[in-house]
């Protein structure tokens, strides 16, 4: 497969409108996907949901109160924007530079995802604890206060290796199968602002960002729950997966799945469909490019130009 290059969004005239798409989309599906993530949090750290009937562990779980809630959403918000923008922006800089399409889907998206990863760390660390039910944090600044306190700097970034370890895989996969079902699935057949257009652009839409979603989420659980034990213990990255290992023995690589798999997939797909739908209704008002979308079809004078440039 060969992506098509549809200029560079970081560089284009509109590259202003553009990241406005990608920071709505990635904030709305923050916004909504909040109570899963929080329920993933406490399932894969081993925090008891505590309640005497299946029900009142369920609110434990999904229900309020939702500690830490700004501060979540603010760094997923910014962390998935900026992965996806630069990802999809360096991309298109690299294929117009004549780089392998393989090497302009991954490289970028390995780049980004580590730095958005290190930066977030200490709000990754901070939201996660709080998240346990017996936890006497009233807050994210509490709870980030207690871990400079007790382990200093470095405490804030204590997990580090394994989080990495999993966020980038997980947006490279995820990021390399938006790509490819991009290219593999029908290019709508009616013109921007024709009747059928949008639903033929969120319908192919809907099918990629499932599927990216499903593929990031799966491949990266087990470092999920490795990095959220080492948030719950301070044990180093080798304690704590020994210690798993004698506990749990494999199953602990499938522990908390099913959340995750929720948790993850539903935020992920959810940014690149909610992207998608904003770009193509901008650019139905005449406010952004169709290029602009994380995943946008792009028009057959496009392609032949990738083709072009890809033989030269």
């Amino acid at each position: 497969w060969r992506p098509t290059i549809a200029g560079s969004r970081c560089m284009a005239p509109g590259a202003q409108v553009d990241l406005i798409s990608y920071l709505s989309g990635a904030g709305l599906a923050a916004l909504v996907n909040f109570p899963l993530w929080k329920a993933a949090a406490i399932g894969q750290s081993g925090f008891t949901a505590q309640g005497p009937t299946f029900f009142a562990r369920l609110k434990v779980l999904l229900g309020p109160p939702y500690k830490g809630v700004a501060a979540t959403l603010f760094g997923m918000t910014w962390a998935r924007a900026a992965i996806f923008y630069c990802a999809d922006a360096g991309r298109d800089r690299m294929l117009a530079l004549g780089a392998s399409p393989a090497a302009a889907t991954a490289l970028p998206a390995v780049g980004i995802s580590t730095l958005v990863q290190v930066v977030n760390q200490p709000i990754v660390r901070g939201t996660i604890t709080i998240q346990d039910p017996s936890s006497r944090h009233a807050g994210l600044v509490a709870a980030l206060r207690h871990i400079h306190a007790t382990r200093g700097v470095s405490g804030l970034w204590h997990g580090t290796v394994p989080a990495v370890a999993k966020t980038v895989p997980k947006y490279v996969v995820a990021i390399w199968v938006k790509d490819a079902m991009q290219e593999l699935l029908p290019k709508p057949t009616a013109p921007p602002g024709a009747p059928g257009h949008r639903s033929q652009v969120l319908q192919a839409s809907a099918v990629k960002s499932i599927a990216a979603g499903v593929a990031g989420a799966a491949l990266t659980n087990p470092l999920d729950v490795i990095r959220n034990e080492m948030f719950k213990t301070d044990e180093a990255l080798g304690e704590t997966t020994r210690r798993l290992l004698r506990r749990e023995g494999a199953s602990f690589l499938w522990r908390g799945m099913a959340r995750n798999l929720v948790a993850v997939a539903a935020p992920i797909g959810m940014t690149i469909f909610l992207t998608d739908a904003i770009v193509d209704y901008r650019s139905s008002r005449g406010v952004a490019s169709p290029a602009a979308s994380a995943s946008a079809a792009t028009a057959p004078a496009a392609s032949a130009a990738a083709s072009a440039a890809a033989a030269a």
